[in-house]
């Protein structure tokens, strides 16, 4: 396997042949690519399921935290600000790897899941699928202080917003960063339309979750929701190794690839 380092990303091309798809994954504040990396394991999923990941990295001039503007307006538009810087380096990253369209997929955690929030709405054909942890609904902020806002669940948000991708969404309902409110919104966003709904309660990696499956008309689910009870502000299941990270309850990234597709539906 390979792991390159450049000025503002690094990017993991796994060993066994060339990648048959692309992980486009967003750290979340006061992380860096290789933190968010080791916290959720990707590499190592992406050794075992034949995909490369590509992780940017926010710079301190742009944003003293490390987080994605997203709650910036220059930043909600397609071509244009971090979008489109990020758009263009997947595309490269594309390019270089010989993937073929339809097999990029982006996921991200707080800041991360909200830019991924806009690149999915933005460029609606691009991305295959969407993996959201922690985040807040499109639409939600504006300005710094709507930022704070629609994390605590308290704004008016982007209900005419959504996209068409497939979307995985993970939240804590004990996080005390970004409301768990924002759960039911971003599902509501990623729906688009009303959808048939499955809902259970699941154990798994010592925690309660609540799922819900909202399947299309071809029975294929469209959105899967997971809400952790227990789990603050953190990847579920992530390494200890990074920041931002519960290793106790569902592994969030196993979930993250077999939604998407890149390993089988076993996960063990």
């Amino acid at each position: 396997m390979t792991l390159r380092r450049e000025d503002w990303y690094e990017l993991f091309v796994p060993s066994q042949g060339p990648p048959r798809a692309l992980l486009l994954m967003l750290h979340g504040c006061t992380q860096n690519s290789a933190d968010f990396a080791r916290g959720t394991r990707m590499n190592e999923w992406g050794e075992r399921g034949g995909f490369a990941v590509l992780y940017p990295e926010q710079s301190a001039e742009a944003n003293s935290r490390l987080c994605w503007n997203w709650f910036m307006k220059a930043h909600q538009q397609a071509g244009s600000g971090e979008p489109g810087l990020l758009l263009d380096r997947t595309r490269q990253a594309m390019a270089e790897l010989a993937i073929a369209p339809g097999r990029v997929y982006v996921a991200g955690l707080s800041a991360g899941a909200c830019m991924a929030a806009i690149l999915a709405a933005r460029y609606p054909d691009f991305f295959a699928g969407v993996g959201l942890h922690s985040g807040v609904p499109l639409g939600a902020a504006a300005s710094t202080l709507g930022a704070l806002l629609a994390m605590r669940g308290l704004s008016r948000w982007g209900k005419d917003q959504g996209w068409s991708s497939p979307t995985l969404i993970f939240h804590g309902d004990k996080d005390n960063v970004v409301s768990v409110k924002n759960a039911e919104r971003l599902c509501r966003q990623a729906c688009q339309t009303d959808l048939t709904t499955r809902e259970e309660t699941l154990q798994e990696g010592g925690r309660r979750v609540r799922r819900g499956q909202f399947l299309n008309d071809q029975g294929r689910v469209q959105v899967e929701s997971w809400v952790v009870e227990g789990l603050g502000h953190a990847w579920s299941g992530g390494s200890p190794e990074g920041a931002w990270t519960d290793p106790e309850g569902p592994d969030a990234s196993a979930h993250l690839v077999r939604f998407f597709g890149l390993v089988g539906d076993k996960l063990e």
